[in-house]
């Protein structure tokens, strides 16, 4: 089997003592047990020893670190959008260089 791509739901939500939405990874997505909710499940949380770290996930991991399942009422929900958990290449950024090409000049 080659290159298998796992499915991830990015979750955007809202919570009703929050001023803002919340956004959380999770695998799996279903109704819930209890009327009126949704059941997110299977939380996934970056590799804390990557170089880049987004407020976003900071903030999800910390809030949803220890949570099994959130049950959560539909009309809560801003979106669900679905991603593969691919490994993120930081030499593809924009953003960043590659800092021994700047070793390289003479007089820098």
């Amino acid at each position: 089997m080659a290159n298998k791509r796992e499915t991830i739901y990015r979750v955007r939500f809202l919570e009703k003592h929050q001023g803002e939405a919340i956004e959380a990874l999770v695998r799996q997505i279903e109704p819930s047990n209890l009327t009126g909710l949704v059941c997110l499940s299977q939380f996934v949380f970056k590799d804390s020893t990557k170089k880049i770290i987004l407020p976003e996930e900071e903030a999800a991991s910390r809030r949803f670190r220890q949570t099994q399942s959130l049950h959560i009422p539909y009309h809560n929900i801003l979106f669900v959008e679905e991603i593969f958990d691919e490994p993120i290449d930081l030499h593809q950024l924009p953003f960043l260089r590659d800092l021994s090409l700047d070793s390289d000049r003479p007089g820098e």
